[in-house]
């Protein structure tokens, strides 16, 4: 039997009708063809041959041809089951345990035998375990003892492939945390990233697969220079290649680890993308999630998501806020798009969503809304920097470390645009105080430095913050990943008449 006929087989009515329901929304006329002619005659199925004349009326060599790249392709889109309903299977065990005691035991083998493939190809762990136990100890009550030693070798191996994905997952909640003060040493940084590496040829692809990037995202964390390298690039695009390949692989419920990468990927290209192409990856980011139902009911990561390339792109592209008649040279549809982010930032901030855990995310959001205002006017900009203000006085008690730098950069940025030259060394002051041991983010910490020295120049004339600014310059001339920060030097010398080489 087909891997997509046990597949169907085996899901529940409800889940069924939804994903013949995404295919239908999806224009996938073929695949939807295909699962309801498996469908539609309940328990009795029929051979490849019959569903290929069902499906394209022949069962010629080219039908069959076309008839099993369509089998193919229709199970790897089973991956809206998995990524929905992770235990979409696991129904079967009630199933099987219910035949059982009405004396069908035949019918029980049956789905225990196909629960067996497609749980281990979907490495659904908890079902292929059960299915395995239910195997196992009726293999001892017939005295089948090579076959009982055999399923329970096997569960050995599940419940160790289950606790491999525990064990990356507890790492990186216990000590890749945005909550922490990373404050990790380069050993305790090699160490980790070992960790990681150690399970890449794990015998599970889900193993596999969230170990590769647990590697990446902890470089990520730690802004590891590394991470930008060309290497890491291809490492991250293989990483995604690959989940694409096993899209039908389960992970744990509103895990979305396709997010994860994309956002990895985005945030290594950031500096060299314009701000279109931004645009059109985040919008294909929020498309992708479309079909998974649980973002609907959490705050929508990928929305924040979104909205934070968003404010990243448009500053690094009309970086000129300080000049005062900036908003004569942003083109009207980005005004427009500023102004819908604005209003999409107060609505999620106004939702009564935010609980104690999840202040570290509603910081983040006010900061990402404070981007926005940035493109505003005086009485916006001082919005922004009493907004960040009560940030910092009234969550002081909360650990959000990893954000210090964003926060401290839009709040220079909008000190700065006022010409309020004391609030930036201020700004800067107790930036450098509380990020004095963290590591933090090149491009934000060369952000807020440039327009610390742009701004202590201005307002003394004092060589010595030319010499600075001159450094960062040169620092930064013939690095490709800094070019949003040459930019902004030559902007800042222009405008200012700061007199760089």
């Amino acid at each position: 039997m087909l891997s997509i006929q046990k597949t169907i087989l085996l899901t529940a009515d409800v889940q069924f009708d939804e994903f013949k329901r995404h295919l239908q929304e999806s224009d996938a006329e073929l695949p939807l063809k295909l699962i309801v002619q498996i469908r539609k005659d309940g328990e009795t199925q029929r051979d490849s041959d019959e569903l290929c004349k069902a499906v394209y009326g022949s069962k010629d060599v080219k039908a069959k041809r076309k008839f099993f790249q369509l089998v193919h392709h229709t199970f790897r889109l089973t991956s809206y089951l998995s990524k929905n309903y992770p235990s979409y299977l696991t129904h079967n065990i009630s199933r099987i345990e219910i035949l059982v005691n009405k004396g069908e035991v035949k019918a029980a083998n049956e789905i225990a035998d196909m629960l067996l493939d497609i749980a281990e190809k979907t490495e659904d762990f908890q079902t292929l375990a059960a299915a395995l136990k239910f195997l196992a100890q009726q293999a001892h009550i017939t005295e089948d003892k090579a076959t009982a030693v055999r399923y329970h070798k096997r569960i050995s191996e599940i419940i160790e492939s289950e606790k491999h994905l525990n064990d990356i997952y507890l790492r990186l909640r216990q000590e890749l945390n945005y909550k922490g003060k990373n404050a990790q040493s380069k050993l305790q940084a090699d160490e980790i990233l070992n960790y990681f590496k150690g399970f890449r040829k794990d015998s599970s692809v889900s193993v596999q697969l969230l170990s590769r990037y647990a590697y990446l995202y902890t470089l990520s964390y730690l802004n590891d220079d590394s991470f930008y390298s060309k290497e890491i690039l291809k490492e991250i695009k293989k990483l995604k290649d690959d989940l694409d390949k096993n899209s039908y692989v389960v992970f744990s419920f509103s895990d979305d680890i396709w997010l994860n990468v994309d956002y990895l990927r985005i945030k290594h290209l950031l500096s060299s993308m314009s701000s279109e192409e931004l645009r059109k990856e985040s919008a294909s980011i929020l498309k992708k999630r479309e079909s998974l139902r649980f973002w609907k009911n959490y705050l929508n990561t990928p929305e924040i998501i979104f909205l934070s390339l968003q404010v990243s792109s448009l500053l690094n592209t009309y970086h000129f806020v300080y000049r005062k008649d900036f908003r004569h040279s942003l083109p009207e549809e980005i005004k427009t798009q500023i102004e819908f982010a604005k209003n999409k930032c107060q609505e999620i901030i106004a939702k009564p969503i935010w609980n104690e855990g999840m202040y570290v995310r509603y910081i983040n959001l006010n900061n990402i809304y404070c981007g926005f205002l940035l493109f505003g006017n005086e009485e916006e900009q001082r919005k922004a920097i009493k907004i960040i203000e009560s940030l910092l006085v009234n969550y002081q008690q909360i650990a959000f470390h990893r954000l210090y730098d964003a926060l401290f950069a839009t709040m220079i940025i909008a000190n700065f645009c006022l010409d309020q030259h004391e609030a930036v060394a201020s700004c800067y002051k107790r930036y450098e105080k509380l990020t004095n041991d963290l590591n933090k983010n090149t491009e934000n910490d060369l952000t807020i430095r440039v327009y610390y020295f742009a701004s202590q120049w201005i307002s003394s004339k004092r060589n010595q913050y030319l010499e600075k600014l001159q450094g960062v310059y040169d620092k930064v001339k013939k690095d490709p990943k800094h070019k949003q920060i040459r930019s902004l030097i030559k902007d800042l010398s222009s405008c200012y008449n700061i007199a760089l080489k």
